[in-house]
């Protein structure tokens, strides 16, 4: 039977894929040679595939061909039988989830207050949440397919709350509490409170463990450190030999993304959100630095605020503006493997993270496992800069070469799989932020223009969180949750730039299930902004972190500090543990040198903004937008913040009063576009005060010592005295 089976699937296949004679005689010789079935293995499929490929790569199929075929046969079933069980997932209907087509529009209205570019998850949570503030009636939820499209059937779905900052814990941890409100109120969710164990193989990774559970104290969350013999209890399944402990945290779970996102849109119907399919945005259009419409394949939409949900699409619907917003996101392979029935798997499985492996797996339904993970070597995928335009595009084939090393992983930590039946491997990329964080925030480009963009795998465990932080910016003005550090003000135009993220996006992935030492330091994107002396710096030994894309030293080491020709070596400054750091001495000297005789730092990669004005326009600027008074006399220098309405610091920086109304400001790397923006939202109509930012135009050295006036006194003839050159005073001097 088996044999007949066999060769009804090559049948099959030389149909489908109108093969040659010569290739369905080697193909079926290698079929029988391997006696495969449809219920073989995921160890003896991955040979067979190897075979395979390695006879049709003799030339008698075409390139193409060759991966469909082998991928055919080792999945145990046609691609065309697996393409229409993925085209009647995603295309799930509405009724399901209370839906119906008559609640969808595919016209939009011509006006409205809020549009939302994104009929997914996210852009679902934040009409959700606006519906809840009263604003349904004036929002408009607008998607270029179907609604919950981009939420395939094949995602993970994890859900946990401990993550690695305050605020992104508070964002999942609202999350998680409207899933659960939904699953009482009977809303499908599909959340199944399954508790998740994070394994860890090594000491650090129980220091790191440690650490959190101190925090998860401070953040209400409830964990606890296991033992090697208590992570078998909680999976039996697993191997723990190599096992140093655990993390158990018990509260978290899974849930289906694609049944919450109908149900955000459900209730969003319920409330008076108006939502559009079929409908793609084309542009979005400002006038005087904020949004006033958008543009649509459907019509023209009036509006006061637009929001950007679109996800994996988002950094090129951020380009259909003018000037156009930067949302740098690049897309990288993503895996997730299915096996079929597992014999013997336990009733209630845990969610699984085994981090220093980089792979997690959980139970998906009736006895399956779903498993995945974030290889330390990501691959790009669309390098060419060519996205697919809907979600059926995006699903890419399944390179087994690059899954391997996962699969290994698996093989290694749940040695049952080995016996297992695979389901499917499916390939479906995400876009990845060169930081590895989220992307959340007003656009420092135009004014209520907002983004919510870039959550990577984890957007059901952010969903709610994120949608409530937008909804309050657009109705309050602020958020009660700091979200400074996944702003969309913390990046430049130059994290835009596509081959900064292809390079950046084959090292950001890993990071998600990477050690996470302090100081950490990207190995990628280097070198894109530099001072005038960086080749001085780094031949007096200096080790280089970056800021803002700036090369800045971390420390100076002579030591191996120069190549096999003698040449001074680029090197970066990393930090490989939780105690003390092998750069500490090398530190500790800089210090003592500063301290008692004379050290240079270079300073130039502090933001600097120049203002100026004709009249007194720029001092009445700066003494709304400032907390100290600075309207001082020519030369001093005002070390000041700015603050909002609430009180709040929006940056932190020093003014040195060049002339009667002119202005130099210095302030942190990190707020060059966060301070800019803001003084830019608060300039007088008519352009009676000028801003420029002049951070790349100057060097900045900054000498320190007991010593620096010698040393400065035989650069100038300007008096250097203290009681002629006086603290926080500033001169023109002339060399």
């Amino acid at each position: 039977a088996d044999y007949v089976l066999a060769k009804l699937q090559f049948a099959r296949l030389i149909a489908a894929y109108e093969c040659v004679y010569r290739a369905g005689i080697k193909m079926f010789l290698a079929l029988n040679k391997s006696r495969w079935c449809k219920n073989c293995s995921i160890l003896n499929r991955r040979a067979l595939f190897a075979r395979v490929s390695a006879g049709i790569n003799d030339g008698w199929v075409s390139q193409r061909r060759q991966h469909l075929i082998a991928r055919s046969i080792c999945s145990g079933g046609s691609t065309l039988h697996q393409q229409q069980q993925f085209d009647r997932s995603r295309g799930e209907n509405f009724n399901q989830y209370g839906l119906t087509s008559d609640a969808i529009s595919s016209v939009p209205p011509k006006n409205a207050r809020v549009v939302i570019c994104g009929g997914g998850i996210m852009g679902a949570a934040v009409a959700y949440q606006l519906a809840q503030r009263g604003w349904g009636p004036h929002t408009v939820l607008i998607e270029k397919g179907r609604i919950g499209e981009g939420n395939p059937w094949h995602f993970s779905g994890l859900l946990g709350e401990l993550k690695p900052t305050d605020s992104q814990v508070r964002l999942a941890q609202i999350s998680l509490d409207l899933i659960k409100e939904f699953d009482k109120k009977g809303l499908p969710t599909g959340w199944k409170q399954t508790g998740s164990l994070n394994l860890a193989r090594t000491r650090d990774r129980m220091t790191f463990f440690r650490r959190m559970k101190s925090q998860s104290a401070a953040w209400n969350v409830e964990c606890e450190l296991v033992s090697p013999e208590r992570c078998k209890e909680l999976c039996p399944i697993i191997e723990t030999d190599d096992l140093a402990g655990g993390l158990w945290i018990p509260n978290d779970g899974v849930g289906n993304p694609n049944a919450f996102c109908h149900s955000l849109v459900k209730e969003s119907l319920d409330k008076g959100v108006t939502v559009v399919e079929h409908c793609s945005v084309s542009k979005i259009i400002q006038h005087d630095g904020r949004v006033k419409a958008v543009e649509t394949s459907n019509g023209t939409v009036e509006c006061v605020y637009f929001v950007n949900c679109a996800g994996f699409w988002a950094r090129q619907v951020g380009q259909l503006s003018e000037p156009y917003v930067k949302v740098p996101l690049h897309a990288a392979e993503h895996y997730y493997l299915h096996t079929k029935h597992v014999y013997n798997l336990p009733e209630k499985l845990p969610v699984v993270r085994d981090l220093d492996g980089h792979i997690y797996f959980r139970e998906a339904n009736d006895g399956c496992l779903l498993a995945g993970g974030f290889e330390m070597k990501a691959k790009p995928a669309y390098e060419d800069g060519d996205t697919p335009v809907s979600i059926a595009e995006r699903k890419l084939p399944a390179d087994w070469d690059h899954f391997h090393p996962l699969l290994e992983e698996l093989l290694r930590r749940i040695p049952s799989l080995k016996n297992a039946t695979l389901e499917r491997l499916s390939n479906c990329p995400e876009a990845f932020s060169p930081d590895c964080k989220w992307i959340i925030g007003e656009a420092p480009e135009i004014q209520n223009y907002l983004v919510a963009a870039g959550m990577k795998t984890v957007g059901m465990s952010a969903a709610a969180g994120v949608g409530r932080a937008i909804a309050d910016i657009i109705t309050q003005g602020y958020s009660s949750i700091d979200l400074h550090e996944l702003d969309i003000s913390r990046f430049l135009g130059l994290h835009n730039n596509r081959k900064f993220l292809r390079d950046r996006v084959r090292e950001v992935p890993g990071l998600h299930y990477d050690m996470n030492y302090p100081f950490y330091e990207f190995r990628t994107g280097r070198n894109l902004r530099m001072s005038p002396i960086f080749p001085a710096l780094k031949e007096a030994g200096a080790v280089f972190s970056q800021v803002m894309g700036y090369e800045r030293p971390a420390w100076f080491d002579k030591k191996n500090s120069l190549d096999e020709k003698g040449v001074p070596k680029f090197r970066i400054a990393t930090t490989n543990g939780f105690g003390k750091p092998h750069w500490f001495e090398h530190v500790q000297n800089e210090y003592d040198v500063c301290r008692e005789r004379i050290g240079l730092s270079d300073y130039s990669t502090f933001t600097k903004i120049d203002l100026w004005s004709k009249g007194r326009e720029v001092v009445d600027l700066l003494q709304y937008l400032c907390s100290n008074d600075i309207d001082q006399p020519v030369g001093a220098i005002i070390h000041t913040g700015m603050h909002n309405r609430h009180g709040g610091y929006e940056n932190d920086c020093s003014l040195a009063r060049l002339s009667e109304n002119h202005y130099m400001m210095i302030a942190p790397t990190v707020q060059q576009a966060r301070c800019k923006a803001w003084i830019d939202r608060h300039l007088p109509p008519g352009g009676r005060v000028s801003v420029s930012d002049v951070t790349s135009m100057y060097t900045a050295i900054c000498i320190m010592g007991p010593f620096t006036r010698i040393m400065l006194s035989e650069l100038t003839d300007t008096d250097l005295s203290p009681k002629s050159f006086p603290f926080f005073t500033c001169k023109v001097c002339r060399t």
